[in-house]
């Protein structure tokens, strides 16, 4: 028997036959965090599914027209799937384990191939693959779990060709700069295999605790600070620890800094001291946070050492 629970970059089949993303660890009573990502039209390229989340981004996001609910620890709404809809519950690591025992497509041998090169023990496969929707030019989406073999994986792999097509989308979508692309892209976790465009993806590998701490926004931020503990930056949302902190903007100097915009999980890991700019949160228990990918001030976060 495979687990029953929930982890970030499952997926979801509901009752209309949608398909949706769990983007959290955090399993609730009666609810699961998850954004909707495609939908059946029988026009799709994903076998008759289209893309509803064309693009990523806490910005593109709040544009799906999905289920949200208010959660006061984090003073915002998050999209969800209510369980009493769910059908059939996806898991990467299956997934994974089917394409060892047999490759069914051109696709699947070629993320074979990836599989063997990197020899990570922890290792899964999301996206249209995990959906049975994949066509012959869809992205590899890996999954690697645990911090061990995070570690491992990003001390060990090179990575392939470069995914030259990045860059100018990111910079397209998050409206950044081109040096903050480019120092935003690792071709470890995003590059080119043989022509097909390939990713990993990091889940910690246990459940979260639901959250028992109100938090409130409070304002505007910016920032300079040094990241102490950096390893969780590489699981969603990104989280790190701040010490010598230097107030630009803003009434409070936050101890910890969470990314809800994957695309800076690289850039914490590898960096010593950062700029930030985000929303900032009070909570019950006197500590300050620092949110980047708020609906009122989507925020950035650039390298300084």
């Amino acid at each position: 028997m495979g687990r029953d629970y929930f982890l970030d970059k499952d997926l979801i089949i509901s009752k209309d036959n949608n398909i949706y993303v769990v983007y959290s660890n955090i399993n609730p009573f009666g609810y699961i965090y998850a954004y909707l990502k495609y939908i059946y039209t029988g026009k799709g390229i994903w076998k008759g599914y289209e893309r509803v989340l064309r693009y990523y981004g806490v910005h593109n996001l709040l544009k799906v027209n999905q289920e949200y609910i208010y959660e006061p620890c984090y003073d915002v709404s998050f999209p969800i799937l209510r369980k009493s809809m769910i059908v059939k519950h996806l898991k990467p690591e299956e997934k994974m384990r089917k394409i060892i025992r047999k490759s069914e497509n051109k696709l699947e041998s070629l993320a074979l191939e990836i599989y063997d090169y990197v020899n990570i023990k922890n290792i899964g496969i999301t996206g249209s693959l995990l959906a049975g929707i994949s066509h012959e030019n869809s992205d590899i989406d890996f999954v690697i779990y645990g911090i061990k073999d995070t570690i491992d994986f990003l001390e060990s792999f090179q990575g392939f060709d470069e995914d030259k097509d990045w860059i100018s989308e990111t910079i397209k979508n998050y409206d950044i700069s081109l040096n903050l692309a480019k120092d935003l892209y690792d071709r470890r976790v995003r590059g080119m295999y043989k022509g097909i465009k390939y990713s990993f993806l990091f889940v910690n590998d246990k459940v979260e605790k639901y959250c028992n701490i109100v938090c409130k926004r409070i304002g505007e931020g910016e920032i300079i600070a040094n990241i102490d503990d950096k390893f969780n930056s590489l699981f969603y949302p990104s989280v790190v620890t701040l010490s010598n902190v230097s107030i630009i903007k803003g009434s409070s100097a936050p101890q910890l800094l969470v990314s809800y915009e994957g695309i800076y999980s690289m850039l914490l890991y590898k960096s010593n001291r950062v700029y930030v700019k985000g929303m900032l949160m009070r909570c019950e228990d006197g500590e300050v946070k620092m949110i980047i990918g708020d609906r009122d001030v989507k925020g950035y976060i650039r390298r300084i050492l």
